[in-house]
């Protein structure tokens, strides 16, 4: 088989949380099949620890320790973007393989450790794009837009909803090109680089959802989901 392809049958893919610790798991499986009937799969996994690197930003210190009056903003965009997570849209509305979001250098930075303003904060959960002031980004599959806002430490940002819990994010645009609601194709412009939000300097964040679980989005670029 060639690379991204599997044999005949179903596939399935879940992500794993960044603080799950090394060990042995039980992973429970349920297939619901045409006439009604269910199977039911129990498989042990094995996960590895992994150690991730650990940075060190500066940044405007607003988005280390926010201000008292941006708390209730954080709070409400914060119960928003939970609430998108948890759409289920059960069509598939991807086409073929993922590609990268815009040129420029993509860095391998998921899950790295942060430390903003020598204060830790929470791991990186996507990955980051080094590309010039205004370059556009583009929809790394098709799907729906779910979100396209300014959030107050992702800046102006798109999510998208590719079915079956599958979601991409792109952070810190200067300008946002598509609006919630529309169907966008792969490869369609949606914003353009920016340094909205808590940034060091202009960049694409790229994140992805699968199932309310972050996984690297260098992931994806290789799995064939048709």
């Amino acid at each position: 088989m060639g690379k991204g392809e599997t044999s005949s049958g179903l596939l399935a893919f879940i992500g794993l949380d960044l603080g799950l610790k090394q060990g042995s798991y039980e992973m429970e499986i349920f297939i619901d099949k045409v006439l009604g009937e269910r199977e039911y799969i129990k498989k042990q996994i094995s996960i590895l620890a992994k150690e991730f690197p650990l940075k060190k930003l500066w940044v405007d210190e607003k988005f280390v320790t926010p201000p008292p009056e941006f708390k209730e903003r954080i709070r409400r965009e914060g119960k928003i973007i939970k609430v998108i997570y948890g759409i289920t849209t059960e069509q598939w509305l991807g086409k073929g393989l993922f590609i990268l979001p815009s040129s420029g250098e993509a860095m391998p930075n998921f899950g790295e450790r942060r430390i903003f303003n020598n204060k830790p904060r929470s791991s990186h959960k996507g990955i980051d794009i080094k590309v010039p002031y205004g370059t556009p980004v583009k929809a790394s599959n098709s799907g729906r837009i779910v979100l396209a806002s300014d959030l107050y430490f992702a800046g102006k940002t798109v999510i998208i909803d590719h079915g079956m819990s599958v979601f991409t994010m792109y952070c810190h645009f200067s300008k946002i090109r598509v609006k919630r609601g529309k169907l966008v194709k792969k490869g369609e412009i949606i914003g353009e680089i920016g340094a909205t939000g808590r940034v060091t300097g202009p960049h694409l964040h790229w994140g992805v959802k699968v199932s309310g679980i972050s996984v690297d989005p260098l992931s994806l670029l290789s799995l064939v989901f048709e």
